[in-house]
C-alpha cells in the first residue's frame, strides 16, 4: 500500500519521546516493536490516521536539551478524525482501549517529550516526497498580540520568513502548522507555531552544512516589531528512519536508515 507522503495531510499528531535504553540490541527491539506493533494499533484503532512518520534527534538544539530522541508524526485527515482521536485519549482512565505491551521496554522505558496536535496553515510547494530529515522550530508570537498585530505577524511569516528560509537553506519545502491541542509538553507550554523544513538528502554531514548557512546567511527580511518579539523555544533536525501505512497486517512498517 502507498503511503502519504509527510505533512500532506490537514493535520499532524505529533510525539517527541525518549527511550532510556542503550543496548543496541534493545534499541533494535524497540523500533521493531514502534513500527509493526504499536503504530499499526493505532492506526487501526483511528480511521481518519493516515500514516505515520518516525524520526530519530539528528542535531539536538544548542541552547539545551529540547528534543526527544525520537518523533512519531502521525497525518490526520480531518477534523472530526482529530475530534475522535482527542474524545478517546482523554477519556477517563479505564475507558480507553489498552495498547499492547512489550516489558521490559515498552512502556518502561519510555518517556513522553510532548504529544501535540497542529493544523497546517501555508506550505511553501506540494511535497516531492519523505525527505531524508526535517529541521522543525518551534515559534511564539510576542505575548499578548492579537488583532491587527497578530495578522501582520502571519502575513510576515507565511509570505516572506517561510520562503525566504527554504531558499537560503535549499530546502525542498517548508509548511506552517498552528497549534490546535496540546495534550503533554513541558514548560513554559507548547508553542503556538510550528515550522517543518524538508531536506531531501538528510546526512549528518548536509544538515550541519545547512545549519551553518542558515545560522551565517545576511539574506532576511527584519519583519514588522511583532516579528522581531517572537521566541523559538526549540529548534530541532531529525532524520527520517521509517513509514508506517495503514495496513492489515501487523508487519506494516518500511523502515531506513535503522
Amino acid at each position: 500500500m502507498s503511503a502519504d507522503p509527510p505533512f500532506t495531510n490537514s493535520f499532524l499528531y505529533w510525539i517527541s519521546l525518549d527511550f532510556a535504553g542503550s543496548d543496541p540490541a534493545d534499541v533494535a527491539r524497540f523500533n521493531r516493536f514502534y513500527d509493526e506493533t504499536h503504530v499499526p494499533e493505532v492506526l487501526d484503532r483511528y480511521p481518519g490516521f493516515a500514516v505515520a512518520h518516525r524520526y530519530a534527534l539528528q542535531i539536538q538544539d544548542r541552547r539545551g536539551d529540547f528534543g526527544g530522541a525520537y518523533l512519531a508524526a502521525y497525518e490526520v485527515e480531518s477534523e472530526q478524525a482529530v475530534a475522535e482521536y482527542l474524545a478517546g485519549t482523554t477519556a477517563p482512565g479505564g475507558t480507553r482501549p489498552p495498547y499492547s505491551a512489550d516489558p521490559p521496554l515498552w512502556p518502561d522505558l519510555l518517556t513522553h517529550r510532548w504529544r501535540v496536535v497542529y493544523e497546517k496553515v501555508a506550505e511553501t510547494a506540494p511535497s516531492t516526497g519523505n525527505p531524508g530529515a526535517i529541521y522543525i522550530i518551534g515559534i511564539e508570537p510576542p505575548a499578548g498580540i492579537g488583532g491587527d498585530e497578530l495578522a501582520e505577524f502571519d502575513e510576515f511569516y507565511t509570505n516572506v520568513h517561510m520562503p525566504e528560509a527554504t531558499a537560503v537553506g535549499g530546502f525542498s519545502r517548508g509548511t506552517r502548522y498552528t497549534l490546535r491541542r496540546s495534550l503533554e509538553h513541558p514548560d513554559p507550554g507548547c508553542p503556538r507555531y510550528l515550522a517543518v523544513y524538508e531536506q531531501a538528502g538528510g546526512s549528518d554531514e548536509e544538515s550541519r552544512a545547512t545549519l551553518r548557512t542558515l545560522v551565517e546567511s545576511d539574506d532576511w527580511t527584519p519583519g514588522p516589531a511583532s516579528w522581531s518579539g517572537k521566541t523559538t523555544p526549540w529548534r530541532l533536525w531529525y532524520r527520517h528512519i521509517s513509514v508506517i501505512p495503514r495496513t492489515t497486517s501487523p508487519a506494516g512498517a518500511t523502515v531506513r536508515n535503522p
